[in-house]
């Protein structure tokens, strides 16, 4: 089944991140909602229950409707599933049923009211009922009323009961009986019938003269009479249908929500197992590597939803055809939606226990001595715990060691912007990063532990003053040093970080990694405010736009590197160069490889033979020195005997240069003074990343979503749409520079109150977006400039009569009125 994620995405992180659950006025109207096909809604608005309350979205209820009914009839997936719920009353029976039961024909199906208020497991018609009654009604007298008017009486012709077997009625012989049974036992009735009438005779007749009770005698031995004065009433299959679609016709969500009771998503996929052995079976497949599979494809999904794994309703998973192209949820692929879905509800519960009460207790120490703790245990087991799950408990562990209390006031540095003027800095002494290092040096790390960043007015763990400026607020100055300090990193007037050396072969262009080099005392005490810098912007969830390679962030969080895969991440060409050795077969393919990489590196020859080319014991660095492989490496010729040895040599070295183990240690050191590092054991190095840096793009769908208008802007103003039009056709490297701009960084972290379903006035700046009318009336709209005010993330918006001059003052804003100080 196809459906388009994008507008799935889209409607479900209006529903879920707005004010109003209900409501989709945060959508472009209901009537684009309508436009969409069946299969591209979003397939559990359903998981929050408000969504079917009495009072709702009438776009809502049309789709609903819509995929429900056609007229007075059924669609035929709506058909399909009533019709397996209403067999499952009789199937559920025979379930229990010792012997083996014939298989039974729908039309001959009549259910009595016992039948289907039993509460047998697998009896989903039960289930149905109680979910589809009105409030405050017992489901028996419901069934009474539901028998009365859609039920009809048993015809006189073979039925099954509710035991499942056959009643004969009349003269009807059954074939499988010899003859003479039933003509013994019908002397024996008529010989019961004869005694009890004669009781009954000597008892009444001296009484009672009165002739209404012989006429009441009468009545009750008429065989005719005596069926009909019950009239008991069977549901049938036909008229279970006619009750959905009235039922539907007058509350279309109570009949969705007694589908969605039954295991049953909004496509009609069966979602949920009814028989626990089959669930269990089921769960016999999964193997580690399949669940840290779900867990990271929860986790992207959850990303692009907004929400948290928690609020992920189990009908919301499912893999489409665009997820097929994902490696990394390959081993998925195979696997029923219902195993999945259970399976993730599996995780789903033990991620709750984990969150509530199993994490706060555990002492998250240094698993590498502690190899039998449970901090260990955890370790190995991280994959299986989703990223919100250890994002919540590590918020409760920041907030729990804050060391700066409220009665102390924030450090302040000043900072000097014509040391920087023109973009060229001459010396790195004059960086933002370098000043602000020197001056936060005296500071004890303990006044720098704030608490978590929240409200509109944000605490920091310093306030930044800029020489000669006046700058009203703290937020939009802190993060603009934020943004200036990570542009200093990773450019050349600072030597901590290195461009990755694989950018030469067109691979990783703009991911950096740590130097590696000896470093002074002075490169030490830099390197350190560089990890105080990465706790700092996680306590003020500011991402940082740092692009840094893999094997960095394995490195802070303690796991070693992969040989193969971070080597070719890192330098391709080593790599290579080290594959071909290992892949050489004989001693003359052997000296043509020299004889190549001799005429590349001007080799020296072999003393042996004067004309063979050779290669010796010595590779080069990524800061590009020769070092030798070994003691005397420059003696040392590569033979057929030790090429092997070589190339591990050649692979240690760079191995080593990308751990850089004395620059780690001092970055970790930093990190360390601003948050526990016993953090890190839960965390992988995308997630640490992730918790960092944030995302690299822009969802413009979901800065939408959390954008306000002002003083009685609406999003159907037409300069709102030029606006949302401009920037849909902007690209990342614009949309970033809009958002430095507006707020003075570049990136917007994913994390937001709203994931939970908390108000949006909670949410931490740039959250949430607004747009605002500009300052005065004064002026043609077309010659006003676009304003903003960085603390409150706010965009004074000119009235702007054409997109062409929307587009043109937004490039003009973000390229020529770059790092606005204004808030």
């Amino acid at each position: 089944m196809v459906r388009s994620r994008a507008k799935v995405e889209k409607i479900r992180a209006s529903l879920f991140n707005s004010s109003d659950l209900i409501g989709l006025s945060s959508l472009e109207g209901e009537e684009e909602l309508m436009e969409l096909t069946n299969e591209e809604i979003l397939t559990v608005s359903s998981v929050n229950q408000s969504l079917f309350d009495t009072q709702g979205s009438s776009a809502l209820e049309d789709y609903f409707l819509d995929k429900s009914i056609k007229g007075d009839k059924l669609v035929p997936g709506a058909r399909d599933v009533l019709t397996d719920i209403f067999k499952s009353c009789v199937h559920s029976e025979q379930m229990l049923s010792l012997t083996p039961a014939k298989p039974v024909k729908v039309s001959d199906i009549y259910l009595s009211k016992e039948q289907i208020n039993s509460q047998t497991p697998g009896n989903l018609l039960h289930t149905f009922f109680t979910n589809v009654r009105p409030p405050k009604k017992v489901l028996e007298d419901q069934l009474t009323q539901i028998l009365r008017k859609y039920g009809t009486p048993k015809p006189n012709k073979n039925k099954y009961n509710k035991a499942g077997k056959e009643q004969h009625q009349g003269k009807v012989v059954s074939t499988k009986r010899p003859i003479t049974k039933p003509l013994t036992k019908e002397k024996s009735v008529l010989n019961s019938v004869r005694t009890a009438l004669s009781e009954k005779k000597t008892v009444l007749k001296p009484k009672s003269p009165e002739k209404s009770r012989p006429d009441e005698k009468d009545v009750e031995k008429s065989p005719a009479k005596k069926t009909e004065a019950p009239e008991e009433k069977y549901l049938t299959l036909e008229g279970f249908h006619k009750f959905a679609v009235d039922r539907a016709k007058q509350d279309i969500r109570s009949v969705w929500r007694a589908i969605l009771a039954c295991g049953y998503d909004l496509h009609f996929e069966r979602c949920t197992c009814i028989d626990t052995r089959h669930a269990q079976k089921a769960c016999r497949k999964w193997s580690l590597e399949m669940d840290v599979a779900l867990v990271q494809y929860i986790n992207r999904l959850c990303r692009h939803l907004a929400i948290t794994p928690a609020r992920l309703h189990p009908h919301e998973v499912y893999l489409d055809p665009s997820d097929a192209a994902d490696p990394r949820v390959a081993c998925l692929l195979s696997v029923p939606v219902e195993s999945l879905r259970l399976r993730f509800a599996l995780l789903q519960s033990l991620n709750n226990t984990l969150e509530s009460f199993f994490l706060p207790l555990v002492e998250l120490r240094q698993t590498h001595t502690y190899q039998n703790s449970i901090a260990a245990l955890l370790c190995e087991a991280k994959g299986l715990i989703f990223y919100d799950t250890k994002v919540t408990v590590m918020n409760r562990v920041l907030n729990a060691t804050v060391q700066r209390t409220a009665d102390h006031a924030a450090p302040e540095i000043t900072l000097d912007p014509l040391e920087i003027v023109g973009g060229e800095i001459r010396s790195s002494e004059n960086t933002y990063y370098c000043q602000a290092a020197r001056q936060l040096s005296c500071v004890p790390s303990s006044q720098l532990c704030v608490k978590l960043a929240s409200g509109g007015d944000p605490t920091y763990a310093f306030n930044i003053r800029f020489t000669g400026e006046e700058v009203h607020g703290t937020s939009g100055s802190f993060r603009h040093f934020l943004w200036q300090v990570c542009k200093e990193l990773q450019s050349s007037a600072l030597s901590l970080l290195l461009p990755c050396p694989s950018a030469a072969a067109n691979r990783n262009k703009g991911k950096y990694i740590l130097t590696p080099c000896p470093i002074s005392y002075a490169e030490e005490q830099l390197l350190h405010f560089f990890g105080q810098l990465l706790g700092i912007a996680i306590r003020a969830d500011v991402p940082l736009p740092l692009d840094l390679l893999g094997s960095f962030w394995k490195g802070l969080v303690g796991q070693p590197l992969d040989p193969e895969q971070d080597l070719q991440e890192a330098d391709v060409l080593t790599y290579n160069y080290v594959k071909k050795f290992e892949n050489v077969t004989d001693e003359s393919e052997l000296e043509a490889l020299c004889a190549e990489i001799s005429s590349q590196h001007h080799s020296g020859e072999s003393p042996d033979s004067p004309s063979r080319p050779c290669c010796s014991f010595t590779y080069f660095t990524m800061a590009g020195e020769e070092v030798e492989l070994c003691q005397g490496g420059h003696g040392l010729i590569v033979g057929w005997e030790n090429k092997d040895v070589y190339a591990r040599a050649v692979r240690s070295l760079r191995l080593r240069e990308l751990e850089n183990v004395e620059c780690m240690t001092a970055v970790r050191a930093g990190l360390g003074s601003i948050i526990p590092l016993q953090l890190l054991t839960m965390l992988s190095p995308l997630e640490i990343e992730l918790r960092t840096c944030g995302l690299p793009y822009i969802n413009l769908e979901f800065l939408k979503a959390h954008t306000m208008y002002q003083v009685g802007l609406m999003e159907t103003d037409q300069h709102i749409e030029f606006f949302w039009t401009a920037l849909e056709m902007f690209t990342q490297e614009e949309l970033c520079k809009f958002i430095k701009f507006a707020c003075n960084q570049e990136r917007i972290p994913f994390t937001c109150p709203c994931k939970d379903g908390g108000p949006d006035t909670a949410h931490v700046p740039p959250y949430p977006m607004k747009i605002a009318p500009p300052d005065g009336a004064a002026g043609q709209p077309d010659s006003r400039y676009i304003r903003v005010e960085t603390c409150m993330f706010m965009v004074k918006l000119p009235q702007y009569t054409s997109l062409d001059v929307m587009l043109e003052k937004l490039r003009y804003a973000i390229h020529y009125r770059e790092d606005p100080l204004s808030g």
